[in-house]
């Protein structure tokens, strides 16, 4: 499919979203209630009324690394469906997103700076529809929680890019009595690999898959003690060479406790184990990067709301990894987390974010692993209240460790760009944003890539927001590119 073609579900929802972005910023922007009218009464004849916005501030952004989430985040405070809300069928809460994004890329392979003319830009064109919902089931106290997303991506020019991205997570929350809670979970998800220079010049695809399950004992009303977990979760890449390299298997248990204090304030600490096994390696590979390791961490994390307008949260623990056959290649390390959100008038805000923190390199086959140690600024200014101004900016540094014995290497990267949303009508949502990404180091192939973007989103709710946080965007993965309003 071509990037001037359009998939089957976005024609019904692009003539409604281009009726509804026509009315919004007519020539006569002075006008504006009265095209918010046309609009209400659109809406309504053809999806029914839609209530009004309650509008909240963003809360401090959750841990950043994907493959610690569950480790660090304590039990949701349930908002808009406590105690007192009505039950299944009225109280399901709802989200529905139609977006369009157009993009214009500068290495989309992130191809190294010594490539030359191999390195090609492209415009892209990504769709993309996404429905999350909240539904109480036998009380207030069980509910299930239940996204998707389906999309279609086609490169202009690098036709081998295109892909079909879909996402599927639910999560059943359950309470039995005033001592017992619990989740059950499953999720599943196809996204594009973001090392691609491997796989030059054809794409590699990741398909992710996972299952999980926690119980935890309420000794008071605060206090949590234990809460046991367990996980299952697998990743298969598309490129054949790769799928070798990568192919992942992971169990986790942990166990932890959890107080929660005031004002959704909280600290947990416990401690996890999680076994790491590549099933298609071979014996070669087996004897330079070993085929599964073990990794065991004490942990502590807490959030602390200072105040309305200052909160600070953090994570520190201390992680053993034990490899399965390369005994010599064991280590221990230190892995920190610290983020500090900071509104300074109504106006303005300011997050840092601080961390160290070691993965699997899929760069590069003849790296272990690695570490990271940077930190991000971003600075968020609303001139009004449809206008949202940002500016992030990262610095890293990675440190790469060689299969042989004893040999690193230093590589270090900048990230910065800005972002405007412009909420044009309170169901549709104007962007536009790009950032700048160099990595450079000795000994490394450094390369740069440039993105500049600009989309539309269309929504539909009824009324809370607390169903479009269970949005699955790629976006919002680690790294941050950019800071977005649409990953709280």
């Amino acid at each position: 499919m071509r990037a001037h073609q359009r998939p089957l579900f976005w024609q019904p929802a692009a003539h409604w979203t281009a009726v509804a972005l026509l009315s919004a910023v007519s020539p006569a922007l002075g006008a504006q209630a009265g095209a918010d009218s046309v609009i209400d009464a659109v809406i309504a004849k053809t999806v029914g009324p839609v209530a009004p916005r309650q509008e909240e501030r963003a809360l401090p952004e959750g841990p950043a690394e994907e493959e610690r989430t569950a480790a660090v985040k304590a039990p949701s405070v349930r908002q808009g469906m406590g105690a007192g809300s009505p039950v299944f069928p009225e109280g399901i809460e709802y989200s529905v997103q139609i977006s369009r994004v157009i993009q214009q890329i500068s290495n989309p392979y992130r191809l190294p700076d010594t490539a030359g003319d191999l390195r090609r830009s492209d415009l892209a064109v990504a769709d993309e529809v996404r429905a999350a919902a909240i539904i109480p089931l036998l009380s207030e106290r069980t509910r299930l929680l239940a996204a998707a997303a389906f999309g279609n991506v086609d490169y202009r020019d690098q036709s081998r890019l295109d892909y079909r991205p879909h996402s599927f997570k639910t999560t059943l929350e359950w309470r039995a009595g005033d001592l017992l809670q619990g989740s059950v979970s499953a999720s599943d998800r196809v996204r594009l690999n973001r090392y691609m220079a491997t796989s030059w010049p054809d794409r590699d695809l990741l398909k992710q898959r996972a299952f999980g399950a926690d119980v935890g004992l309420r000794i008071t009303e605060s206090l949590t003690l234990p809460v046991v977990s367990l996980s299952q979760a697998s990743t298969r890449n598309e490129f054949a060479f790769n799928q070798q390299l990568y192919n992942r298997d992971d169990s986790k248990v942990q166990i932890s406790g959890v107080y929660m204090g005031r004002d959704e304030s909280y600290v947990m600490a416990g401690i996890s184990r999680v076994r790491s096994r590549y099933p298609d390696r071979t014996p070669l590979q087996i004897q330079q990067l070993d085929r599964a390791y073990t990794d065991t961490e004490y942990f502590v994390n807490g959030m602390w709301q200072y105040s309305p307008k200052t909160s600070l949260e953090a994570y520190a623990g201390w992680r053993q990894r034990r490899y399965a056959t390369l005994a010599d290649r064991s280590i221990d390390f230190v892995t920190a987390d610290l983020r500090a959100h900071w509104d300074y008038s109504v106006k303005t805000a300011f997050l840092v974010h601080l961390w160290h923190q070691p993965f699997g390199n899929e760069e590069d086959p003849t790296i272990l692993y690695s570490t990271l140690t940077g930190g991000r600024l971003t600075m968020r200014w609303s001139p009004g209240e449809k206008t949202w101004l940002s500016l992030n900016v990262v610095r890293e540094r990675q440190r790469n460790y060689r299969t042989t014995a004893g040999g690193a290497n230093e590589t270090m990267s900048w990230r910065f760009g800005p972002r405007l949303e412009w909420r044009v009508h309170r169901n549709i949502l104007l962007t536009l944003d790009g950032w700048r990404e160099h990595v450079s180091g000795a000994g490394y192939p450094g390369y740069g890539s440039t993105v500049i973007r600009a989309g539309i989103s269309f929504d539909i709710d009824n009324g809370s927001k607390q169903a479009a946080r269970l949005h699955v965007r790629e976006e919002c993965d680690p790294p941050r590119f950019l800071d977005t309003l649409l990953c709280r």
